[in-house]
This record gives C-alpha cells, structure tokens and sequence, in this order.
C-alpha cells in the first residue's frame, strides 16, 4: 500500500510527464546540444547556456549571465572583466617563496 507522498508523487509526476516538450517523435523538439534551450541565443536567452560548440566557456551563458541582473550591480561576465584586476598585462604568477626559510616548499 502506498502512502499519502507517494500517491501525491506519482500524481504529480503523470501531470508533468503529459508537460514535457521535449521528445524523440518530433525533432525540433528532440533535446540536444544544438536546441534553443540548450544554446545561449536571442529565442530563449535565460535558458541556454551553451553555444553548441565542444568546451566553448567563453562565448556561452544566458543573458543574466553575460549582462547580469538589474538588482545585482555589478554581476554578469561583462561587468566582472571590466573590473578584474588580472589580465594578460597583470597575470597569476607564483609567489616568492625564498624568504621562507625553514618552511615547507610545494
């Protein structure tokens, strides 16, 4: 017999099956790589995220992502580049470690 939550969920999972877009049938809804939800495009800019291209961080992201939120000043990829102190001129390096004397060296 089973419970209350479990009769609730199995409800609720036949109401959001029956929701889903997403199947093998049609293939303009078939999901992958290159579907509009999956890719970060102008037809659904808050849900992509990639660009369909292997390893490609760079050009990616939703448009909050990119641009940021108007409540969040100062987020977005944009915004943090223009004020990240590193760059090509200002890169990580190591730091010097020879005034370390005695201390463990990795």
């Amino acid at each position: 017999m089973a419970s209350k939550l479990e009769e609730i969920g199995i409800a609720q999972r036949k109401s959001l099956i029956t929701n889903n877009t997403f199947n093998d049938e049609a293939l303009p809804n078939n999901y992958s790589a290159t579907h509009t939800r999956a890719k970060s495009d102008d037809i659904t800019p808050v849900h992509g995220k990639g660009t369909g291209q292997s390893f490609d961080t760079a050009n990616g992201g939703s448009s909050q992502d990119i641009h940021g939120t108007q409540n969040a000043t100062g987020s977005g990829r944009i915004a943090n580049v223009l004020k990240n102190e590193y760059n090509a001129d200002n890169d990580y390096k190591t730091p010097d470690m020879t005034g370390n004397i005695g201390q463990v060296t990795i």
